[in-house]
């Protein structure tokens, strides 16, 4: 009797059955049931379907389909615990009905109702192929790779046996290969793994399951170029396939194709919000392109999803370390810590973070604990050499930088870090030689572009500074430190419309950076451009008196105010810098001066000929204001001719001249 027969036969013997009233309407009442939650099933609405499926399990508790389906709803809501013990029922009926007489089992697909075994007193048993494959799942969503790549194993074995061409057997024995491709992959026998996809790809070339399954493979082996081909053609076959959009953007990434792995992520995403691997995967490439905040909300977005995720936790601390935000970053590291204190990098980015505040004691500890869980970490010896520079430890700085360089002899930080190192100590050449080694290993390093511009404005080349912090900028164009840093070039090179015009734009980036408002603020005294005297009441009002650059300030309110023509606002802005400014504190003398309190042969005598520059500017600032042009000529080429060319003193000289037409 073939298999068929005896499928038929099981359920003639079932429809023959009697039933009194009250049990026809019961059955009823459960068939109902099972409909509703096969129809809520087919609708993917999982958790809908779970209640009906417990109450057609408390009828017919081995109703295998019925527990199959359940437990793929448990799958499906990432409950892998409660799905197992589905698909261990269904094996515990296989096992409780052996096969009798020496017949064979009847193979049922998951498309067929299971009859009660106790219907098939004499021919066999029952067999469920797709519950053993479902539970080859559930344990590799639980780490148990080895028991899933058996389980997966008698998958095959049983859909092999079933000898049918159909296409649904056909499909469940290459998805079975599929999981036993994870399995291997996992268990790091990756030539087996590779195997067992190719063969699921060649039993059923019409499922993208199949061609993901072997896209993952070839990215393991780092062929990301294979990959993404498999990746393409399991979107040829199902163009909403969220983990073949994933795995491809993946690949992209790998290949240097940023703006196909970006779009690849986004598809992903779009079309399965919880896939914590694609958001894990496009917060990196956006943090890579420069993009952090959006690399925030993808890495809260994975937290959200995965609380437990310490890897998670690691690379936010790691944007939010990179965007300045130390305190920040060291809280988010100490929980990636907390959860798992085997990873390098989270005491890494940990160290860096408490370097970056000064704490470089607490840095060392922690870069320490990074050297010794990875003494390869090219990254750990790096961030340690700049906090020993910290804490003086000059030598060992260096020594570690050059460790650094040794283990990663093509990344472009170490080499950064080493020439930030040498600049500080003098050591310019040797400094620009690393500056330019990094921007040769990593061209969109936006911090060495501006590195490099600070060595040429140090040079007096400020044409050269202004044409690397276009660069930088190019690369960074959201950074307000960069866009004034760039202004400061254009005014030292006499280009006061196109500093100003960069000191607008960092303000516009950055409303409450007070640096931006003093460059500004003397870049407009100089121009003879109205608003000196704002800048500088803004500063005050950000940064208060107790700010090292406020005396200046309000002298630069007291200057703003009467190079316009505002007398009554000059004094009134010069009693309040008088009343806020200590009276052995720099620049109070010249703020006497300007009250009348002592005249310019005292106050250059009390200046000294350290700030002879400061001096002679602000005496023919005060002269050109008072109509006597000869003696403001005579303080202002001073001052231009002083021993700080690039000084705002000279260059506030040097600018008025300019408008008198008396260089």
């Amino acid at each position: 009797m073939d298999q068929t027969i005896h499928i038929r036969f099981a359920r003639a013997a079932l429809a023959a059955l009697t039933f009194t009233l009250f049990g026809a309407a019961a059955g009823a009442d459960v068939n109902h049931t099972r409909l509703e939650g096969l129809t809520l099933y087919s609708q993917g609405r999982y958790a809908e379907a779970i209640p009906h499926f417990d109450q057609v399990l408390s009828a017919h508790p081995r109703d295998v389909e019925i527990l199959n389906k359940r437990g793929v709803c448990f799958l499906k809501l990432d409950k892998p615990e409660l799905a197992l013990k589905d698909f261990d029922r269904i094996i515990q009926h296989e096992k409780r009905y052996p096969a009798a007489f020496g017949k064979p089992a009847v193979w049922l697909p998951s498309s067929s109702w299971a009859p009660s075994p106790s219907l098939l007193p004499s021919w066999g048993w029952v067999a469920y192929p797709e519950g053993w494959g479902n539970r080859g799942i559930a344990l590799l969503m639980l780490g148990r790779d080895q028991e899933a790549l058996a389980s997966f194993q008698v998958a095959v074995d049983r859909w092999s046996a079933n000898g049918s061409w159909l296409r649904s057997d056909q499909a469940g024995l290459a998805s079975a290969y599929e999981g036993m491709a994870q399995a291997l992959k996992r268990m790091g026998r990756t030539q087996d793994a590779f195997a067992s996809a190719d063969r699921a790809v060649q039993i059923n070339p019409r499922d993208p399951n199949a061609f993901v399954g072997r896209g993952d493979i070839h990215a393991a082996q780092g062929r990301y170029g294979e990959a993404a081909v498999d990746y393409s053609r399991a979107l040829a076959l199902d163009g909403r396939h969220a983990r073949a959009y994933r795995g491809r953007g993946i690949a992209c990434g790998h290949l240097g194709r940023d703006r196909e792995a970006l779009d690849d992520l986004n598809h992903a995403i779009e079309l399965d919000a919880r896939d914590a691997w694609a958001y894990s995967n496009r917060g990196a490439l956006l943090a890579q392109r420069g993009a952090n905040e959006a690399a925030l909300a993808d890495y809260d977005a994975l937290i959200k999803l995965a609380p437990t995720n310490a890897g998670a936790y690691k690379d936010k601390g790691g944007v939010l370390t990179r965007m300045g935000r130390h305190r920040e970053a060291i809280a988010v590291l100490s929980q990636a810590i907390t959860l798992d204190s085997s990873k390098a990098t989270s005491f890494q980015n940990r160290g860096a973070a408490y370097r970056s505040l000064g704490q470089y004691e607490r840095a060392i500890r922690d870069l320490d604990r990074a050297i010794g869980l990875d003494p390869k970490n090219a990254g750990a010896y790096s961030n340690r050499g700049l906090a020993y520079f910290g804490t003086g430890e000059y030598e060992l700085a260096v020594q570690d930088l050059n460790k650094a360089i040794e283990l990663a002899p093509t990344a472009a930080i170490p080499y950064f870090n080493r020439a930030e190192v040498l600049a500080r100590l003098g050591d310019q050449g040797r400094a620009l030689i690393d500056y330019e080694k990094a921007v040769e290993l990593e061209p969109r390093l936006s911090a060495a572009h501006a590195a490099l511009a600070r060595l040429h404005e140090a040079d007096g080349d400020s044409g050269q500074a202004a044409h690397d912090l276009d660069r930088a900028i190019g690369l960074d164009p959201r950074s307000p430190a960069l866009v004034r840093q760039r202004g400061d070039a254009r005014r030292q090179a006499g280009d006061w419309t196109g500093a100003l015009a960069d000191y607008d734009r960092a303000i516009a980036l950055d409303p409450h950076d007070p640096s931006t408002y003093v460059s500004r603020g003397w870049a407009r005294l100089a121009a003879g451009v109205d608003g000196a005297d704002y800048d500088a009441r803004v500063f005050l009002k950000i940064q208060g008196y107790h700010d090292r650059q406020s005396p200046a300030m309000a002298l630069l309110a007291v200057l703003g105010a009467r190079a316009q023509g505002r007398a009554a606002l000059a004094d009134r802005a010069l009693d309040e810098a008088l009343a806020n400014t200590p009276i052995h504190a720099w620049p109070a003398p010249v703020l006497h001066y300007l009250k009348g309190a002592i005249n310019a042969r005292a106050l250059i005598a009390d200046a000294g000929p350290g700030r002879a520059a400061e001096v002679h500017a602000y005496i023919g600032l005060d002269r050109l204001w008072a109509n006597d042009r000869a003696a403001a000529l005579e303080h202002l080429r001073a001052a231009a001719a002083a021993k700080s060319p690039h000084g705002i003193a000279s260059d506030l000289a040097r600018a008025t001249l300019e408008r008198l037409g008396s260089p």
